[in-house]
């Protein structure tokens, strides 16, 4: 069995790098470790990590690569079933988020669609689609075999028989660490830049908060987020490795990025998300933890202040917030085996 695995990122921005894992993760259940895997992806240097077939997607100053045109050309035909990795890549709000899917992920689209070999979308986030762009998507995401989308907006405005919905999959694979509650150390603010900047209230909330440690989740490209944390003027810059995937206490997160949000649930901390994109208002909606999502620009500085403090200080409130992630969890495992059937019916494999 071979699977070919569209629209990789780069592991050097840690969520998408989980996203990598999570669909090999998923894939290898469905189908048996010895599925044979490819991976296309825009920085494939970053995943020689997993052992396995990395071709790059992203084009250089003299084009696309010759192996990846060549995959294209044969409308992937070689392959067993095609699965696109979870997230946010298919948007369009601006003319350079537009023109960025055109060329790196646009083609991908384009030939799994028109190609004989069945796919699944993982997982996504879908739009803003604009400048014509919706009814594009729309054409080419009809001929998909199953669409896994992770919030309603991306539910409603592409709703078609084969799209349905899931929690992102940083969910599907939750399984949260337990861990004592450290109350001495700051708290952990982490942020990026957004339409150039990061927000003013960020900073106002940060003032608020006196003294913040924070991690760097991405340092990729245009997705480099060294200079909007160092802009915070942190006490102390932690290693993400030490926050996320191997602390001995647990603290209160604040975090922009939605995946340094789950990891940082995953890894058994407490997080408020302020969030950039509709992606996040989707995930802790199903996580059940819609009051610790807020709009990043338009949210209420002492409100999540108090959310903090709430949390820093109160065993009760930590509790509530423990059991709303294991009730996540429990429902998480029946839509993670839908997902899993869907590929398994997509690569032919007999559905008992």
């Amino acid at each position: 069995m071979r699977a070919l695995i569209l629209n990789g990122y780069s592991s050097a921005n840690s969520g998408d790098g989980l996203l990598v894992d999570e669909t090999i993760t998923l894939i290898r259940e469905a189908l048996g470790q010895d599925v044979e895997l490819t991976l296309l992806a825009s920085y494939p240097d970053s995943f020689r990590y997993l052992g396995i077939k990395v071709i790059p997607s992203k084009p250089n100053k003299r084009g696309y690569s010759s192996e990846y045109l060549t995959l294209l050309r044969s409308r992937f035909r070689d392959f067993d079933v095609l699965i696109g990795v979870g997230g946010g890549y298919l948007r369009a709000g601006s003319c350079v988020e537009f023109a960025k899917m055109a060329l790196v992920m646009g083609p991908q689209l384009v030939q799994a669609a028109r190609s004989t070999t069945r796919s699944v979308y993982l997982p996504q986030s879908i739009g803003p689609a604009r400048m014509g762009s919706r009814r594009l998507l729309s054409a080419f995401l009809k001929r998909i075999d199953r669409v896994w989308v992770r919030d309603e907006r991306s539910l409603n405005e592409f709703k078609t028989a084969k799209v349905k919905r899931s929690p992102d999959l940083a969910i599907l694979g939750l399984s949260r660490n337990t861990l004592d509650f450290d109350d001495k150390s700051p708290i952990i603010l982490t942020v990026r830049k957004h339409r150039g900047s990061v927000p003013d209230n960020v900073y106002r909330l940060r003032t608020k908060l006196r003294v913040v440690d924070s991690f760097i989740q991405s340092t990729v490209g245009g997705n480099d987020d060294t200079d909007a944390v160092e802009s915070l003027l942190p006490r102390s810059i932690l290693d993400r490795k030490e926050v996320l995937l191997a602390p001995t206490r647990a603290k209160v997160v604040v975090a922009m990025r939605l995946h340094a949000a789950l990891m940082a649930i995953r890894a058994g901390h407490y997080v408020v998300h302020l969030s950039y994109e509709r992606k996040g208002f989707g995930a802790f909606s199903d996580l059940g933890l819609s009051e610790y999502v807020h709009n990043v620009h338009d949210f209420d500085v002492d409100q999540v202040e108090n959310l903090v403090h709430d949390l820093r200080t109160s065993p009760a409130r930590r509790a509530a917030y423990d059991a709303a992630i294991a009730s996540a969890e429990n429902s998480a495992m029946a839509q993670r085996k839908s997902i899993i059937s869907s590929i398994r019916e997509a690569a032919g494999i007999q559905l008992v």
